[in-house]
């Protein structure tokens, strides 16, 4: 649920809540729900229970899907709001009817509001009313339900500039102390030591461990996900500037790869060719490092979520060192990380790389303050090699 400073409770549901693992679940359908984006999801073993005479190919996503939105949704569930569609242009959508078919099916079978309309969608539109895709009952209907909300919370009598406030008096209602407080204190209560075998390793102080590598861990690098990050502070750049402030001197590794990309073309085959030639003494790290974070930021939003490892073997980027020096894995991302790195003794997940989380987390590695996490996921990812430690001491 939504609620700002000086508006009324909206309740914005998406079906992919109904529906995790194909069985309908239960949600809040009183009067404070009032919108549903029914999303692209499929209930094909909830359908063929209620119509068995159907064959799968007829199954359609929720956005078109008479028995999901009208039997299900509005009969089983009692929602009463109004139904809105995704994007429009996502592909559980756009593969299952042609767009001149899909707009007017979408409002037929239950929605109430298209979203993403250019001038042909609206033409479309109204060519599915004079064919009779769709019926002048059902559009009234959606009419009616979409004006009832915006006389609900007043959209009719309420200025324009009260809804879209000037830019600067919004950002001001943004990351106020309050809200930073919550979110600090989420960070703390949600920080899970998942994996916690090596002995006497905590706490990470400066007396203990003066000298720290920071080793960047990734997944698949690039898409839209690095287009909205852009060149804003890592979590490992967020890690060396709180440990420094505590006194420990912070190295970050930099990967072979990025060696390399950062020669002139022309020097790069060569390079390549020895990359093998990159493995090191283990002395190296051992004599120059007291620690090792390796800081695991695997793309939580991509479609692949899994460490990449870079080809080049004996360098820090993979934690083959577990034994040689104490060393601490962080997931700030994937909560699933640990099945790539079964190896270390102690691993950690924050969920998340701000810097608020990062400052919670380096108070916890002090043992300035307990962790609290509970998993609410299997990080063990039902492996049983990533439970072992082979403690040799």
């Amino acid at each position: 649920m939504i609620r700002t400073s000086n508006s009324p409770i909206l309740s914005i549901v998406s079906p992919q809540y109904i529906s995790c693992f194909n069985k309908p679940k239960k949600f809040s359908t009183g009067a404070l729900s009032r919108q549903f984006p029914p999303e692209q999801i499929h209930l094909p073993e909830y359908e063929k229970a209620l119509h068995p005479e159907r064959d799968e190919d007829d199954f359609l996503p929720a956005s078109l899907n008479k028995t999901l939105l009208d039997e299900l949704l509005r009969g089983k569930v009692g929602f009463n709001g109004i139904i809105v569609t995704d994007a429009s242009h996502m592909v559980a959508m756009t593969a299952s009817l042609p767009r001149r078919e899909m707009l007017p099916t979408a409002i037929e079978t239950g929605c109430d509001l298209f979203f993403n309309d250019p001038d042909e969608d609206f033409q479309w539109m109204k060519e599915g009313l004079e064919n009779g895709l769709l019926t002048e009952e059902r559009l009234h209907d959606a009419i009616r339900r979409t004006l009832g909300l915006k006389a609900k919370i007043g959209l009719h009598n309420t200025p324009r500039e009260e809804i879209m406030l000037p830019k600067e008096e919004a950002l001001s209602r943004i990351a106020t102390e309050a809200n930073t407080a919550v979110v600090r204190d989420v960070a703390d209560k949600a920080i899970t030591l998942v994996k916690d075998k090596q002995k006497d390793l905590f706490p990470v102080t400066p007396e203990r461990y003066k000298r720290i590598l920071l080793v960047p861990v990734s997944g698949i690098k690039g898409g839209f996900g690095a287009m909205i990050a852009g060149n804003k502070p890592k979590a490992h750049d967020h890690l060396k500037a709180l440990l420094e402030e505590r006194g420990h001197e912070v190295s970050i590794w930099e990967s072979t790869e990025e060696k390399i990309m950062k020669l002139p073309e022309e020097e790069r085959g060569a390079a390549i060719a020895n990359v093998y030639a990159q493995k090191q003494p283990i002395a190296n790290l051992t004599e120059n490092y007291d620690l090792i974070i390796n800081v695991g930021d695997v793309n939580s939003g991509g479609t692949i979520q899994r460490t990449i490892w870079p080809a080049s073997k004996g360098t820090p980027d993979s934690p083959f060192y577990v034994h040689e020096i104490p060393t601490i894995y962080v997931s700030v991302q994937n909560p699933f990380d640990l099945a790539d790195v079964p190896q270390v003794g102690t691993y950690i997940n924050t969920y998340d790389g701000m810097l608020v989380t990062m400052e919670e987390l380096v108070k916890k590695l002090a043992g300035e303050s307990e962790f609290q996490g509970v998993s609410s996921v299997d990080p063990f990812c039902g492996l049983w090699d990533t439970k072992l430690w082979r403690d040799r001491k």
